[in-house]
């Protein structure tokens, strides 16, 4: 087990109180940022909780917490020994954090917003070079934390409350020091970045459409159907769109279209999208209009 204090800081604490809807979204979210820290470092076979373990402090607004972790099956670990070793991980847990100073939180101060344009693996871990040219030596588990996104977004929760007027800083820290300060104008250098999307297939192939909507302005999509599911299309091939511009090609009820189309799946944060760009018309067959006989024979 291991116990650390957390101290927002401002105008608005003077009276040792804090607004319940600024307090407790960040104390939850200081759980879940030990849990996924947890889970990130050692795996599900570590259970994380982050516990209340005094009362409330003179001066600011500050709250002693305790963090333990306990393997899954406990008393298997019990008979180990491994009792030592949970304490363990539940310190190292708050140090690859940055409690009581670098950490991830320390990493995050360093960069100050800056883009990071250059990671190399170095027996200490991974250098990384900034777009001003300054570069630092950061170890392998910060890194870890460093790309987390659940572990970033719940970090971003618990530093939030500085952004709130009258709270001007987060202590964190225990009984013989504070281990790191953040103050509101570094509020910003722990939102989490927006997640990028991640393309997962591109292939090109031939796919027969009937036509929905047709849109003649510039980067509107056409709706067409492709048997199964009406699908929004970018009609990229300029030569098709060049002749329906000049009125030699007309659209009518049931055409089809025969394109070679590029397929693109990209998997998001609101899950899989899927995108239908024409390359090529290769035929556009206008609808049935009369009844075929078979060919003479």
């Amino acid at each position: 087990m291991s116990t650390f204090r957390i101290t927002y800081d401002g105008p608005a604490l003077q009276a040792h109180t804090m607004d319940v809807r600024d307090l407790a979204p960040a104390l939850l979210a200081l759980g879940d940022l030990c849990e996924e820290s947890g889970r990130t470092l050692f795996g599900e076979s570590v259970r994380v909780r982050v516990d209340v373990r005094a009362s409330f402090r003179t001066g600011s607004f500050g709250i002693d917490l305790s963090v333990s972790a306990q393997l899954a099956q406990q008393l298997m670990a019990w008979l180990s020994g491994d009792g030592a070793t949970a304490v363990a991980n539940a310190k190292t847990i708050l140090e690859v954090i940055g409690i009581g100073g670098a950490g991830l939180i320390g990493l995050i101060q360093w960069l100050r917003g800056r883009r990071i344009t250059r990671v190399e693996t170095v027996p200490e871990g991974r250098r990384l070079t900034v777009d001003d040219g300054e570069c630092t030596v950061v170890e392998e588990r910060v890194i870890m934390l460093f790309q987390r996104r659940a572990v970033r977004e719940a970090l971003a929760k618990v530093v939030e409350p500085i952004g709130r007027e009258g709270i001007e800083r987060l202590a964190l820290g225990d009984d013989d020091r504070i281990g790191v300060i953040i103050e509101r104008a570094q509020a910003p250098w722990f939102h989490a970045p927006p997640p990028e999307d991640v393309l997962l297939m591109e292939e090109v192939r031939t796919i027969a459409f009937s036509i929905v909507s047709l849109s003649f302005r510039e980067d509107n999509k056409w709706r067409l159907h492709d048997g199964q599911n009406t699908v929004f299309v970018t009609m990229a091939d300029r030569d098709f769109l060049d002749r329906v511009d000049r009125n030699l090609v007309r659209f009518a009820k049931g055409d089809i279209l025969l394109a070679e189309t590029r397929v693109t799946q990209w998997q998001t944060a609101q899950g899989l999208r899927t995108e239908y760009t024409i390359v090529r018309v290769q035929e556009h067959r206008q609808g049935t209009a009369q009844i075929e006989l078979p060919l003479p024979t």
